[in-house]
């Protein structure tokens, strides 16, 4: 909820949910730790006291950077409730640790998985963000009153026994692989669709579910089985990231669900195995959130420094299979292979495998790279071909290309990728000026490779907004259309919805909406609250287009909701790619004022409330 109220504030990129995850994970762990100090009537008197900090109502901050940023915004709106709420499940199994309190964390497991499945299909489609807000805030204030009541009549709980230093270190190990590959999974989700409660909600499903099945019961985790499946799960998952954007999406996620499953009932199964006795429940608790923590740092704010590629998630799957080997050896089971049965044998031949195959994704392609770079909002690469139809080089973002432009002297003011002569952008470009007969104001929303700068003429006015640094960085220093344009380009970095939103009317004769990192879509910009930014920024025969091309989803009837609540009409451009112009086939819709009749069925409007993927997945 809160992670979807920030994305328009962010970029809406995958790295939105990535650091709210790091953030309620640090918070899980000062939670957990608070749990093995507190006492009854102190934590009662907390608990009344957070009441003060409801309703819940996120502001954004403005820090040096989004991750600083996401974090300030969740601590401030949600740190005290969340830091209490997230002790409430050790302390009512300390306090309850007569029985089996290890069913009680299943159980706690459970209800948080009901919850992630009830979002999408009854919260987030009908109750608006900010009564989701505020009925939150109404049951976290009936949770606290009970709590406190219950805490209040609570006797002290004896203290927790020290426990083994290596079943310290499995405690923390497992919980942070497990963490580290939820996220690392979750951006290789996003980076290709969208960053959007949809693809949140899913591996973290498979999260939960993967701590109630092996914390309900010992016999539901079987090693020879699972070390079976991650020897084929794993390399298809390799296979696949090796493999790029040239595959069926469906497949792709099954597939990474799938390695993604498998690796974390390994590796929450061979935590289970260690648990402890009940009154070590503190420790052992908070080693799990520490390692949650860990692991989800490590993604979010490490690794895009390492990394220049989502090396992580390959990585990641080879070290779920070395840890299970590793606990594998020290229960004993490997001096044993030999006397071992086939079948226990192959898991073990399976498991080694396993391993070692994700290192073999790991090559220097098939272009020279020039540059790549990896921050906040993806992965960018620059790569030069030498093959028809000429020297070029090209931008890409995950494995989408996001721009080309050719080598040679003649040619480099081609208009090339996506945004040919031949393409809607390129036809509506030409159609307004033949109309207007007057030099153009031309916004366009996403930057790329500077490619529509390639249209710009004596008198026009080019001003782009892009929100990736890099993005700018790299369209200067290794494309020249900026450069080269006869038009007078300007350049402004941060999130287009909110710079459009804080500026004066642009009066733009056209505003092309192109700001799509990989194949995944920044939903924000395409709402009825942003449209309305949109048309403010029109001048008064001004057209808006969008550029729609997408393997993975149909964004026609989003764009077509739009010009219904604009009261604008739609016209769909498809054009077919040309190797020897170097265009790609492309898709645009373009917007213009005058209401036309148009088939209601076929129009979805999405808005800062409702965005759902599910009606126009491919």
């Amino acid at each position: 909820m809160l992670g979807k109220v920030l994305l328009p504030w962010f970029g809406g990129g995958a790295a939105v949910w990535t650091v709210c995850l790091l953030f309620f994970q640090c918070a899980l762990v000062g939670g957990y730790g608070y749990a093995a100090l507190a006492r009854g009537k102190p934590h009662a008197v907390l608990l009344a006291a957070s009441l003060l900090c409801l309703p819940l109502r996120p502001s954004p901050a403005d820090l040096s950077g989004p991750s600083l940023g996401i974090l300030f915004t969740l601590a401030r709106t949600a740190g005290a409730v969340y830091f209490l709420l997230a002790a409430t499940s050790p302390l009512l199994q300390r306090w309850y640790s007569g029985g089996d309190p290890y069913r009680l964390y299943a159980l706690s497991n459970f209800a948080s998985l009901l919850a992630l499945l009830t979002y999408p299909v009854l919260i987030e489609p009908w109750i608006p963000l900010r009564r989701q807000l505020d009925v939150w805030s109404g049951g976290y204030a009936l949770f606290a009153i009970l709590c406190a009541a219950l805490a209040w009549t609570r006797r002290p709980a004896p203290r927790p026994l020290r426990p083994p230093l290596r079943f310290r270190a499995s405690w923390f190990v497992f919980p942070a692989c497990g963490s580290a590959l939820l996220l690392a999974t979750t951006n290789q989700m996003c980076q290709e669709v969208a960053s959007l409660p949809f693809l949140w909600i899913a591996p973290l499903v498979l999260y939960l579910l993967s701590f109630i099945i092996v914390f309900d019961h010992p016999r539901w985790y079987r090693r020879r089985l699972y070390a079976l499946l991650a020897a084929v799960a794993i390399p298809i998952a390799c296979a696949l990231y090796a493999a790029g954007g040239n595959l069926p999406l469906k497949a792709v996620l099954a597939a990474d669900a799938a390695a993604l499953f498998v690796c974390l009932i390994i590796l929450h199964g061979e935590l289970a195995r260690s648990k402890p006795e009940p009154g070590l429940l503190g420790p052992f608790y908070l080693a799990i959130a520490l390692g949650g923590a860990a692991g989800g740092g490590i993604v979010a704010l490490l690794c895009p420094r390492l990394f220049r590629s989502y090396a992580e998630f390959p990585l990641l799957l080879s070290a779920t299979a070395m840890l299970a080997l590793i606990a594998w050896h020290r229960s004993g089971d490997l001096s044993r292979l030999r006397q071992m049965p086939l079948p226990s044998r192959a898991s073990v031949a399976g498991l080694v495998m396993a391993a070692l195959v994700p290192f073999t994704v790991f090559d220097a392609g098939s272009r020279p790279v020039l540059a790549a770079s990896r921050n906040f909002f993806g992965v960018l690469r620059v790569t030069e071909a030498r093959d028809a139809p000429g020297p070029r080089r090209l931008l890409t973002h995950g494995a989408t290309t996001h721009g080309t432009q050719f080598l040679d002297a003649r040619r480099r003011r081609y208009p090339t990728a996506y945004y040919g002569r031949a393409s809607g952008i390129g036809i509506a470009i030409q159609s307004i000026r033949n109309h207007l007969r007057r030099p153009l104001r031309v916004g366009v929303v996403g930057l790329g490779a500077g490619t529509l700068a390639a249209y710009g003429e004596p008198g026009d006015v080019f001003r782009f907004y892009e929100i990736d640094p890099a993005v700018i960085s790299l369209a200067h220093r290794y494309f020249t259309y900026i450069a080269d344009s006869a038009a007078r380009s300007s350049i402004e970095e941060g999130d287009a919805r909110i710079r459009l939103r804080e500026e004066a009317p642009g009066h733009f004769d056209l505003l092309a909406i192109d700001a799509f990192s990989s194949d995944s879509i920044p939903a924000h910009l395409l709402t009825a609250e942003c449209s309305e930014i949109y048309r403010r920024h029109l001048a008064p025969e001004g057209r808006l287009l969008f550029h729609i091309s997408n393997r993975s989803l149909n964004l026609e009837p989003v764009v077509r909701g739009l010009a219904e609540h604009l009261r604008y009409r739609p016209i769909r451009f498809d054009s077919a790619g040309d190797e020897a112009l170097g265009t790609l086939s492309a898709t645009w819709m373009e917007l213009t004022p005058g209401q036309a009749h148009s088939d209601h069925s076929a129009a979805i409007l999405w808005t800062d409330d409702f965005t759902s993927l599910w009606r126009v997945l491919k």
